[in-house]
């Protein structure tokens, strides 16, 4: 188990440094899996904490985020059947409030259903998968409680299986979509996102090393650079340093510039 420090450096539009403070301390295990992080503004005080469990391959099995007094905002909870399989998906709020998804295979042919329930017991909406030969999701839909569609998502893959595109309807109208690019090795190199409704598109490249690791990340909207991320890594592929800015296009103006450090504890 390793415990690792993360300094934030806040940088201004010369990436001259304007402030340093230790922003997170955060605990993984010899999987490279987080078990718990906290994190803290400029004054050191705490901002939020948070907890991870996992099941034996590496799926989570439990998040939990706690305000600054301990106090529970959210608790997810992911449970599996015998035949490892996940079944029930628990989420718990602040306010005492649940929502329940539990699944189940439908009668309409390759597909599963969650039935959606509050912490009364009342159903408050449903979820339908229609799966492919492969078991791959090509359509999920959302429903209220009276079995009305709310939205849709229709999902293509390519000959390999991986992700091709994904589009969103809302009210029977395209909302928006997505398309993937990838390299040989899986990773995605080019994401393009449209939204059809208020008419913008953002494209998400990103640049890999060798080992797989993202070094430089990039984000266009409308043609126009918006955010940038440079990451750098150990022998060990950790990742040690991010280094990103997030350009406003309203305001026209770089609103964030910042250099993450992570360095593990001794």
């Amino acid at each position: 188990m390793d415990i690792w420090i993360t300094t934030k450096i806040v940088l201004d539009a010369n990436s001259a440094e304007l402030n340093r403070f230790h922003f997170k301390t955060f605990t993984m295990d010899s999987n490279g899996n987080t078990l718990d992080e906290t994190e803290y503004d400029s004054e050191s005080n705490i901002v939020f904490r948070r907890t991870y469990r996992y099941h034996d391959c590496g799926e989570v099995k439990e998040f939990v985020e706690y305000d600054p007094f301990d106090e529970l905002l959210e608790r997810h909870v992911y449970n599996k059947n015998s035949s490892g399989e996940f079944d029930r998906h628990e989420f718990e709020f602040s306010d005492g409030g649940k929502s329940i998804k539990e699944f189940s295979f439908t009668d309409i042919g390759n597909a599963e259903k969650a039935t959606i329930i509050d912490e009364n017991g009342a159903i408050t909406g449903y979820e339908v998968y229609i799966l492919n030969d492969q078991g791959q999701t090509i359509e999920e839909i959302e429903l209220d409680a009276d079995s009305n569609e709310i939205s849709r998502y229709e999902k293509t893959y390519f000959k390999d299986g991986q992700l091709k595109h994904e589009k969103q309807f809302q009210n029977g109208k395209l909302f928006k979509g997505e398309a993937f690019e990838y390299d040989s090795q899986g990773n995605v190199i080019k994401k393009i996102h449209r939204n059809y409704v208020y008419k913008f598109e953002v494209i998400e490249e990103n640049t890999f090393d060798n080992r797989n690791n993202i070094i430089h990340s990039l984000s266009h909207e409308n043609g126009e650079l918006v955010f940038e991320n440079k990451c750098g890594y150990d022998d060990n592929d950790n990742l040690i340093s991010e280094e990103f800015f997030e350009f406003d296009l309203l305001e026209r103006r770089i609103v964030k510039h910042e250099r993450l450090i992570h360095e593990l504890k001794h």
